[in-house]
C-alpha cells in the first residue's frame, strides 16, 4: 500500500499529538515535513520524535512547496483557518486534518468546507473525544439497544463554548445517529473569553430540536454544573488539567440512560444495571487515553483516504453543522427568538462582533 505523503504545521500541544497519531500509523502516513515559527518547538519536536533535519522547517508555504504533500495537518490558531485551507488548495493536497472550532465566523467555515468541496479534498475535524474508551462504553450501551429509544441528549462542559462546545455538539451529533438538528433557541452572558483566542461568552444555554425527534441541551462555562474539583475562575492562562475534562454527555432513553467524560468516566443507570448506577473511571486522559484516541482518529483517516465508501465521522459537513448549530444558539440569543436551520447566508450580521459590543462583565462564582 502506497503510504500518504503528510505534513504537520503548529507544534504546538495538540500538533505534537497529531504527530503522534500520524506516527502510529505508519502503514498509512509518511510524515514527510513538520513546520512551526518557533524553532524551539521545532527542536523540541525532532529530539522527541527522532526527525531527520530535511524534515524539519520554519515556514509553512516553503514546506508545502517543496514536499508537495497528500495529506496536510494544522494545528493553528482558529483565525488563520481559513488561510490554512486556502495553501492546502494552492498545492493540491488530497486531505486535511484540523483543529476545533472550524473558524471564527460561520461564513469562513462555510467557505472551508465549500473549498474542500470543490477541490475534491477529504478533510476532518478534529472532534477525537468520541474515540475514548469512556464514549466507546456510551456507544455500546446506544447501540445494544439498552437504553431504549433516545429521547434526550445533555452535554454539559466547564471551559466556553469555543473551547469544548463544537466537541460536545459533534458528540451529541454522533449520539443521535447523526440526525441534524432542524432549530435551536439559546441564551448567552460574559464578555472575558469574547477576547480570547477562542472567543466565545462566557456561558451559553441551547435547547436543540433535531430532525429525529430528539432534544439536546447544551451548556458551557463557568455557570454550568461541575462535575470535578478544580481551582478555576476567568483566566486567559492555562487551566490544571481537571478544568479541561469537566465535561459530561448524557443520553436519555425510555429504559435508562448513560453517560461519558472526557476525564475517562463513564456510567449507566438502565434495567441491565438492576436499579443501580454502574460506573468505572479509565482516569488517564493526559497520560494515555488521548494519545489512543487520536490513534483511533487518525486511523481512520486513512482508511477514508484509501477508500471513499469508509467517511470518517468527524467530516468537515458534519463539522460545519456543529457549528452552525452554535451560531444558531448565538443568533437566538441575539433575536430572542428561534432559529431555525440551515443558517441562511451570507449572514445578516457579525454574532461575535454582536456579542462583543452588547454582553456586561459577569462576577466569576462557582455554583
Amino acid at each position: 500500500m502506497e503510504k500518504l505523503r503528510t505534513v504537520v504545521i503548529g507544534l504546538g500541544e495538540r500538533g505534537k499529538i497529531h504527530l503522534y497519531g500520524l506516527l502510529q500509523n505508519k502503514e498509512y502516513f509518511e510524515v514527510a515535513g513538520v513546520c512551526d515559527l518557533n524553532e524551539k518547538r521545532v527542536c523540541e519536536t525532532a529530539e522527541t520524535y527522532m526527525l531527520k533535519k530535511e524534515q524539519l522547517y520554519y515556514d509553512a508555504e516553503k514546506m508545502l512547496n517543496e514536499l508537495r504533500p497528500d495529506v496536510m495537518v494544522f494545528a493553528t490558531l482558529p483565525h488563520i483557518r481559513l488561510s490554512m485551507a486556502e495553501l492546502a488548495v494552492k498545492y493540491h493536497v488530497k486531505g486535511m486534518m484540523f483543529e476545533k472550532p472550524m473558524a471564527t465566523s460561520l461564513q469562513e467555515a462555510k467557505k472551508i468546507m465549500d473549498l474542500c468541496k470543490e477541490h475534491q479534498i477529504k478533510a476532518v475535524v478534529c472532534q477525537q473525544h468520541k474515540y475514548l474508551r469512556s464514549f466507546e462504553q456510551l456507544r455500546r450501551r446506544i447501540d445494544s439497544g439498552e437504553l431504549g429509544e433516545i429521547y434526550q441528549i445533555q452535554a454539559s462542559c466547564q471551559p466556553q463554548a469555543s473551547q469544548l462546545g463544537t466537541h460536545y455538539i459533534d458528540y451529541m451529533l454522533w449520539a443521535n445517529g447523526g440526525a441534524k438538528a432542524k432549530a435551536v433557541t439559546g441564551h448567552v452572558h460574559g464578555n472575558f473569553y469574547l477576547d480570547d483566542s477562542h472567543p466565545s461568552p462566557d456561558y451559553i444555554l441551547g435547547h436543540i430540536a433535531f430532525e429525529n425527534g430528539v432534544r439536546g441541551i447544551l451548556e458551557c462555562g463557568y455557570f454550568a454544573k461541575q462535575h470535578d474539583a478544580h481551582e478555576t475562575g476567568f483566566s486567559h492562562v492555562i487551566m490544571e488539567d481537571k478544568y479541561w475534562t469537566d465535561d459530561r454527555l448524557t443520553v436519555y432513553g425510555t429504559k435508562g440512560y448513560a453517560y461519558a467524560e472526557c476525564s475517562g468516566r463513564y456510567g449507566a443507570f438502565t434495567s441491565d444495571t438492576h436499579s443501580m448506577v454502574e460506573a468505572g473511571d479509565y482516569d488517564d486522559f493526559f497520560k494515555k487515553e488521548q494519545f489512543d484516541a487520536q490513534t483511533g482518529y487518525t486511523r481512520e483517516f486513512g482508511v477514508w483516504m484509501l477508500n471513499d465508501k469508509k467517511v470518517h465521522p468527524c467530516n468537515v459537513e458534519m463539522a460545519y453543522h456543529g457549528y452552525e448549530i452554535l451560531e444558531g444558539i448565538y443568533m437566538s440569543a441575539i433575536e430572542r427568538t428561534r432559529i431555525d436551520l440551515p443558517v441562511p447566508l451570507p449572514l445578516k450580521y457579525d454574532a461575535v462582533g454582536i456579542l462583543k459590543e452588547k454582553l456586561n462583565a459577569v462576577d466569576y462564582m462557582k455554583f
